[in-house]
């Protein structure tokens, strides 16, 4: 690998000439210190040589801990230097997603790793919801008086990492509470299906696998578990993950508000015995969980699908608008000929009119229950961590945004689309609402 030479290097080298020139011209004897400078000047750049050879055998291992986005998110490097030789001034610099917040550790900066030793490098950052990029680490060796340095040096490799978003807790639980307290409450019978409803006596006919041998034993008396009938009550969310769904502080944007619903909705769901599945999409990809699953498999799968998101740019974003007709296509393909609800949080933006009232009508042509859903965060949920000196700027944000939001939903509400335009708190416990409500009639 090639080394550059600093502006201090040059100045260096300057001098070196200028004092050999010198002691040709006027004393010799300043030739002592002419080599004195030159023998430094090669030392310097063998330094440099050797460092890069050690940097070549240098060993590195990577690590990352997280579990959701309420928890940080922590990368760690090792790097193990199995050679003698020390590794002085060693500049460094972490690449990271420019979406993402470091909380903990230092971007850039020098590192000394001695010989036969292993230095540890750890990055806590502030978790989101999504699939983000980490590393590598870019290096450059320099000598220690600053004559000579490499080039950039990739170390390490570029890590991704797949964040779920956080199950709100109190909102599963005041959606217990709400259903049960209304009699909400999916009416449960007998019939075929995989989870258990009650037992009851044998009957001619019943399979013998049914039979509980544990009542037999106690009671001497045949009995059989009968299994509940199984819902096909679908329900189908579409999140919207384009650039203008991430506006907002650091995990209070309007997609990570969504998400949030979603799991929170899907777990509830999950216990209930609904099928269901999540459709994704922005600038640059699709994303879907499969067809409509039943239970826990298929609250698995939304969660899993949405933390596979990823944060588009605005570079990206210039460059590639969504495509409306892939989704539409990817729709159909996921939706099940039975009638379902179809949920599509998004925000009303007056570039996606157009196409989500195309996309609205054509679903419900299809027989289908379609809601477009817009969590309104207005300009006075001001996140705690909102440092002062933004507050203005955000409510100014956040109020025209709204306004923008407002009138779309005023005009796909005239277009006749069904709308749900409230807080994100309220929004989990209206869709259950109607999804429950439809669960009882169609029981």
């Amino acid at each position: 690998m090639n080394l550059l030479v600093t502006e201090r290097g040059k100045a260096f080298t300057l001098l070196v000439g200028f004092t050999v020139a010198l002691a040709m011209i006027s004393d010799y004897r300043l030739l002592v210190i002419a080599l004195l400078l030159l023998s430094l000047l090669i030392s310097m750049r063998i330094h440099v040589e050797l460092s890069l050879g050690v940097l070549e055998e240098l060993s590195v291992e990577t690590s990352t801990l997280y579990t959701t986005e309420r928890e940080p998110l922590i990368v760690k490097y090792r790097l193990i230097n199995k050679s003698l030789y020390s590794l002085l001034l060693v500049e460094y610099s972490l690449k990271y997603e420019s979406s993402l917040t470091l909380i903990r550790g230092v971007k850039a900066g020098l590192l000394v790793i001695p010989g036969k030793a292993i230095l540890e490098l750890e990055f806590v950052f502030k978790a989101r919801t999504g699939t983000h990029w980490i590393g590598p680490l870019v290096v450059t060796i320099r000598d220690p008086l600053g004559l000579f340095k490499s080039q950039e040096i990739i170390v390490g490799k570029r890590i991704e990492v797949s964040i779920p978003p956080t199950i709100e807790p109190v909102i599963v639980r005041r959606l217990y509470t709400y259903t049960r307290s209304t009699g909400l409450v999916k009416a449960r019978s007998p019939g075929e299906g995989v989870e258990f409803y009650d037992v009851r006596e044998y009957r001619p006919g019943d399979e013998l696998k049914r039979v509980v041998w544990r009542i037999y034993a106690s009671r001497n008396k045949l009995a059989v578990w009968e299994a509940e009938r199984e819902s096909y009550q679908g329900v189908l969310y579409v999140l919207d993950a384009s650039r203008d769904m991430w506006t907002g502080p650091y995990n209070q944007s309007v997609f990570e508000h969504s998400a949030r619903i979603v799991a929170s909705i899907a777990r509830y769901a999950a216990m209930k015995g609904y099928v269901q599945a999540v459709v994704l999409f922005n600038e640059i990809e699709i994303l879907d969980s499969g067809k409509l699953i039943h239970g826990v498999e298929g609250f698995n799968q939304i969660v899993n699908a949405i933390s596979k998101v990823r944060v588009v740019s605005d570079e990206e974003t210039s460059q590639l608008p969504i495509n409306w007709e892939s989704l539409l296509h990817r729709l159909l393909l996921i939706l099940p000929r039975e009638r379902i609800f179809i949920f599509i949080f998004t925000r009303s933006s007056r570039y996606k009119l157009q196409y989500l009232l195309e996309i609205a009508l054509k679903l419900s042509s299809l027989g289908h229950l379609v809601y477009i859903v817009v969590p309104v965060i207005t300009a006075y949920d001001i996140p705690r961590d909102l440092p002062k000196s933004l507050y203005k700027v955000y409510r100014a944000k956040q109020l025209a945004l709204l306004r923008e939001d407002l009138e779309g939903i005023i005009k796909l509400r005239e277009a006749g689309v069904r709308i749900i335009a409230m807080k994100p708190t309220h929004v989990a416990q209206k869709i259950i609402q109607l999804v429950e409500s439809a669960s009882l009639t169609y029981s």
